[in-house]
C-alpha cells in the first residue's frame, strides 16, 4: 500500500506532542512512512469465505489468512504481482479492499436482519457494504451522502457488492430529522473528521490541518450527532467514529451528548488494543462515560488510527418537526411490467418462484428494480435511488436481464448459459465487446455469462457471436485475467 512520504507538520506535530507527548509524535511520524498491511472483506452476499480464498491462490497466487476477531476479514500475505484490486472477482463484488480498523464500526453497531438501519455519512460504501452484508441483505438501510461526487462512488460500490436493501440519499444530515423523527433501529454516524489516524493513506492532511479546521469540523459533527438523536428510536443504537486523534472531535462530542441526551454509553470489546477515552481535556474533567469510548493507537495496535463510542436511546425526546408528514409503508405490487419481468426470468433462465418471491420489484418507466422484501426504510420521495436495476422492457415488451439480477440470482439461474473457457473471451466480455463464437448449443437471444464457476453478468447472441452487456461503468483496462485450470 502506497503510504505518505513528507514528515508531519508542524501543527500536527504540535498537537500530537500536546497530546501523547513529544517522543509518541516522532514515533508516529515515523510510523506513517511504514508500508501498511493491505485487508480485504470478503462479501458473504456474493461467495464464501472459504470459495474466495481458493479462487485467488489458483487464479493469482494471491495468498490471504483470516484476521481473528474480524468474521469478514482476510489479510493479504503474498501477492507478488500486485493484483488484489485487479482480478475479475473485485470487480464483480467478491470483495472489498478495507482496513482493519474501518471494519470495526459495523462491527460495534451489530446490525441484524430486518432492522432499519441509517448510515448518516456513507461514501464511499466501505462501511455501508459491511452493513448490508451483515442484514444478510434484508430490511432497510439508508445511505446518506451529501456530496454528488461521493454519492456517485456510493452507488458505484453498493452496486458492484449487489445491495439490494439499500436507498441511497443526498441531503445534508442535519436536515434529515425532519423526516425521519426516530425512526431508525441503529445509526451509524461515521463522520467527516480531520484525519489525523490516516495521514499514511492521505498525505494531503499534511497541508490542510490546522485547530481552525478541527473546531469547524467539530461543529459540523455536532450537529450531525444532535440529528442523529432525533432519528433514532428509543432503545436504539447510535455508533459515533472517525478516523481521527483529536479531543475536540472525539470525547468532546460524546461528552456533550452524554450531558445533555437521555443516552447510556456502552462497554465496547474490540477485536484489536484499544484505550479508554481521555477523561479530560485541558484539566476540565468530561462525564465519567467518555472513558467507555474507546481510542485505537495506531503505534500499539499497528493500524489506522480511530475513535468509535456505542451509545444507547434510553427514551423518547418527543421529537416531531411541525412539516413531519406520518410514513405509510410502502407497497409493491405486480404491475403489468413487473409480472413480465419476473416471468422472463422463470422462463428464459429457470429462476424459481421462490427465489423471485424472497424480494419486491417495482417499476420506473421501463426499468425494473429489485429491493428487499420487508423494506421498510421511510419517505422514498427524498431517495435518489432504491435497490438495484435489474432489468428493462423493450419497446417490444421483451425483457432486457441486468447483470445485477444475474448476480442476485446466480445459485438459481439454469437456462440460457454460455460458458467462457479462454482467458481472451473474458477480457472481451469486461471490455464490453463481441465474442467471435458460433451460437451452436444455445438458443438466440440472451444469456448469462459464467466465467471459472461465476456468473459474471449477461449478454446476447448476435450474428457474429456472444456480445458482453456488462456496465460500462466497470468496464476497465486494469484487471488481471486468472491463471488457467
Amino acid at each position: 500500500m502506497k503510504n505518505n512520504t513528507v514528515p508531519l507538520s508542524q501543527n500536527i506535530t504540535e498537537y500530537l506532542s500536546n497530546l501523547y507527548g513529544a517522543e509518541w509524535a516522532d514515533d508516529y511520524a515515523h510510523f506513517t512512512l511504514e508500508a501498511r498491511g493491505i485487508y480485504i472483506r470478503f462479501n458473504s452476499l456474493r461467495a464464501t469465505k472459504d470459495e474466495l480464498i481458493e479462487s485467488l491462490k489458483s487464479g493469482y497466487d494471491i495468498e490471504v489468512s483470516e484476521v481473528e476477531g474480524f468474521p469478514y476479514a482476510l489479510k493479504v500475505e503474498k501477492d507478488e504481482n500486485e493484483n488484489i484490486g485487479k482480478t475479475i472477482e473485485h470487480i464483480t463484488g467478491s470483495y472489498y479492499i478495507q482496513s482493519s480498523s474501518s471494519m470495526l464500526p459495523p462491527l460495534v453497531l451489530n446490525p441484524r436482519p430486518g432492522e432499519r438501519v441509517l448510515d448518516m455519512c456513507a461514501a464511499p460504501g466501505s462501511k455501508t457494504t459491511m452493513i448490508a452484508q451483515m442484514m444478510q441483505n434484508s430490511g432497510s438501510l439508508v445511505a446518506n451522502e451529501v456530496a454528488q461526487n461521493r454519492a456517485g462512488i456510493l452507488s458505484f460500490n453498493m452496486e458492484r457488492m449487489i445491495v439490494v436493501n439499500s436507498a441511497i440519499l443526498k441531503m445534508p444530515g442535519e436536515q434529515m430529522s425532519s423526516y425521519y423523527p426516530e425512526f431508525f433501529d441503529k445509526i451509524l454516524v461515521d463522520a467527516p473528521c480531520s484525519g489525523l489516524g490516516i495521514i499514511q493513506k492521505k498525505g494531503e492532511v499534511n497541508n490542510r490541518w490546522n485547530i481552525d479546521l478541527v473546531k469547524r469540523l467539530a461543529f459540523l459533527q455536532q450537529k450531525l450527532l444532535i440529528s442523529a438523536i432525533k432519528m433514532l428510536a428509543p432503545g436504539g443504537t447510535l455508533v459515533y467514529s472517525t478516523c481521527t486523534l483529536t479531543l475536540e472531535e472525539n470525547e468532546d462530542m460524546i461528552n456533550f451528548l452524554l450531558e445533555n441526551y437521555p443516552l447510556d454509553i456502552e462497554d465496547i470489546t474490540l477485536p484489536i488494543p484499544a484505550e479508554d477515552g481521555f477523561t479530560s481535556i485541558n484539566g476540565i474533567p468530561l462525564n465519567s462515560g467518555v472513558a467507555k469510548a474507546r481510542r485505537i493507537n495506531p503505534l500499539i495496535a499497528k493500524t489506522e488510527g480511530f475513535f468509535v463510542a456505542k451509545l444507547t436511546k434510553r427514551e423518547s425526546i418527543n421529537h416531531k418537526p411541525k412539516n413531519y408528514v406520518k410514513y405509510a409503508q410502502p407497497k409493491y405490487p405486480r404491475t403489468k411490467l413487473v409480472t413480465l419481468a419476473v416471468n422472463a426470468m422463470s422462463e428464459q433462465f429457470g429462476v424459481p418462484a421462490e427465489a423471485i418471491d424472497n424480494y419486491s420489484y417495482y417499476e420506473q418507466h421501463s426499468d425494473i428494480f429489485i429491493v428487499s422484501k420487508n423494506w421498510d426504510g421511510g419517505n422514498f420521495t427524498r431517495q435518489s435511488k432504491l435497490g438495484l436495476k435489474i432489468g428493462a422492457l423493450d419497446n417490444y415488451g421483451n425483457f432486457i436481464f441486468h447483470t445485477n439480477g444475474a448476480k442476485i440470482f446466480e445459485k438459481h439461474i439454469t437456462k440460457n448459459i454460455y460458458e467462457c473457457l479462454s482467458a481472451d473471451d473474458i477480457k472481451t466480455y469486461l471490455d464490453g465487446g463481441i465474442i467471435r463464437t458460433g451460437t451452436s448449443g444455445h438458443n438466440k437471444g440472451q444469456a448469462v455469462f459464467c466465467y471459472r464457476n461465476r456468473k459474471l453478468g449477461t449478454g446476447v447472441f448476435v450474428e457474429s457471436g456472444f456480445k458482453s452487456r456488462f456496465p460500462r461503468a466497470f468496464r476497465t483496462q486494469s484487471i488481471t485475467m486468472a491463471n488457467a485450470e
